[in-house]
């Protein structure tokens, strides 16, 4: 009986290290996440700053201030994002 009950102990302590090193990956996901998405955000922007120059370069007539990459096309006008 004592066996089992340090047994059952050793389990216990093992299963509290399975789970801490579980909630340190779920921490490291979520920042990895959260790298990876600012990242993305950030090359979005670098290329539509790109491609407006690119345009705006090609046709500097045309009045550039209406885009921005903080809106979009809704039925065929331009609205900021929500």
């Amino acid at each position: 009986m004592a066996k089992l009950e340090e047994r059952a102990t050793q389990r216990k302590v093992q299963l509290g290290q399975v789970e801490g090193e579980l909630v340190e990956k779920v921490k490291l996901f979520k920042k990895t996440k959260e790298d990876l998405t600012n990242n993305v955000a950030d090359a979005y922007d670098e290329g539509f700053q790109d491609a407006m120059a690119q345009f705006a370069c090609r046709h500097h007539e045309v009045d550039l201030s209406p885009f921005a990459e903080s809106k979009w096309v809704v039925d065929g006008q331009l609205v900021p994002r929500e």
